[in-house]
């Protein structure tokens, strides 16, 4: 039996059939009804969300629907687990007019204006779900310092990040994980850094109906890699389904990395994403990783799967 995890990317609605075990985590946990009996249909599925001192995660939403419309965020921490309930009226709002605007947040910010906030403990790093009774709605979703205006630190979570079939680049075999699995499915990511305090992080969020097998690997200017997924440097084994691991080309003050990359200095070279099942989705922050919140933070965005 499968289910279908429907999010918006690029101004289209690309649906991306999954199974459906009994397991925790944003592809699996049933979809909630809001307060008012509305069913909800999935917007967006987020990896990489954040509640830790400074930092906290905005969600910021559009409907563009006619009549009014609910709209609710569930966060998940580390493990999958469900943090709060959209269907008691946590991290929901309900009856938002046409073409208004709402912004749902793990705090009050002093940049932005929170619709809702979400009473729940920290997390880092998470993954979140956004829902809503209409699929006529539309997000962003940032990552912001939320003591000062402006932010100190302000970065987008993007959710197209999704690795493909086959080798990107053509010519680097995929690797070989240190458990004996093969990895399958790669995305390049341009322009990643490990120099002195600005480094590179990836925040994945397993999609899978079992353990999958995620790695990172670091590539210099001229293309060479860095560091041996097969060795276990930079590899995260046997993620379960459901969770979000960090890994990073250092250890961060402002994020908990849950695996670091032991690489020389790159800048600016490439990350290569590989993992062992296309059920995972991922974001990609270039931080600074000298202080909490970062003095600057900024997303990169992927290329996946076999280039033309």
């Amino acid at each position: 039996m499968t289910r279908q995890l429907t999010t918006w990317m690029a101004g289209g609605l690309t649906a991306l059939a999954l199974a459906a075990p009994a397991h925790a985590g944003i592809a699996d946990t049933p979809l909630p009804q809001f307060s008012d009996g509305k069913a909800s249909q999935l917007i967006l599925a987020v990896p990489g969300v954040i509640k830790r001192a400074r930092l906290q995660t905005d969600f910021l939403c559009t409907s563009f629907d006619s009549v009014p419309v609910d709209v609710g965020v569930e966060i998940f921490d580390t493990a999958g687990v469900r943090l709060n309930d959209v269907a008691t009226g946590a991290g929901a709002l309900l009856n938002v007019g046409p073409n208004q605007t709402v912004t749902i947040g793990t705090s009050g910010t002093a940049a932005f204006l929170e619709s809702l906030v979400i009473a729940i403990s920290g997390v880092a790093p998470g993954s979140a779900r956004v829902v809503a009774s209409s699929p006529r709605v539309r997000c962003n979703v940032v990552i912001l310092d939320n003591a000062v205006t402006p932010p100190v630190a302000m970065g987008t979570i993007t959710t197209t990040l999704r690795p493909a079939a086959g080798a990107v680049p053509a010519g680097l075999a995929l690797p070989q994980f240190s458990n004996g699995h093969a990895a399958t499915h790669s995305a390049l990511i341009a322009g990643a850094v490990k120099r002195t305090r600005v480094q590179t992080n990836l925040f994945c969020t397993s999609l899978a109906a079992a353990p999958v097998d995620i790695g990172v690997q670091v590539l210099a200017t001229d293309g060479t890699l860095q560091n041996d997924v097969a060795a276990g440097n930079g590899a995260a084994v046997a993620v379960a389904p459901g969770a979000t691991v960090a890994i990073g080309t250092t250890g961060t003050a402002a994020f908990l990395e849950t695996h670091v990359v032991a690489a020389t200095g790159v800048a600016q070279g490439a990350l290569r994403v590989v993992t062992t099942s296309p059920d995972v989705v991922c974001t990609t922050m270039v931080v600074d990783a000298g202080v909490a919140p970062p003095a600057s933070m900024s997303n990169l965005l992927a290329g996946a799967g076999t280039l033309p």
